[in-house]
């Protein structure tokens, strides 16, 4: 599994930076039922004690099938699971992704957190 390749850097990383509360970009429903797994769950989860906060809607077209443009006019993806409002807000939140193309991602997925009342957020992508 490609996971394997950056297993020491991310868990070194880790070590030399805390969180209280570690979630990541969720797949879609539609993109976990065709690919049969999460790709970011699994490039995190024997890193991170991982909690699913987010959950994302299938959007009009996958974002690597966008063009950046395409990309940043998404409009926000995520809505937030309950388990988000059990969470106190001055926790440090840590939020991983995969691959930061454009960030609108991770900025739709940052923006849930803000909205929610949390000011220490934090994001991680294994890529740019």
């Amino acid at each position: 599994m490609l996971a394997r390749l950056f297993y020491q850097d991310i868990k070194s990383w880790s070590q030399k930076n805390h969180f209280d509360v570690v979630t990541y970009i969720p797949a879609s429903q539609s993109h976990f039922q065709i690919r049969g797994f999460d790709p970011v769950y699994e490039l995190y989860a024997d890193i991170f004690d991982l909690k699913l906060l987010l959950k994302k809607n299938d959007a009009d077209k996958p974002q690597a099938q966008k063009n950046r443009s395409e990309r940043l006019k998404t409009p926000q993806t995520f809505l937030p699971l309950p388990e988000l409002m059990k969470i106190q807000k001055n926790q440090r939140i840590l939020i991983l992704d995969d691959i930061y193309t454009t960030g609108r991602t991770l900025m739709h997925a940052y923006d849930i957190f803000l909205r929610a009342g949390f000011k220490n957020i934090c994001t991680f992508s294994l890529s740019r």
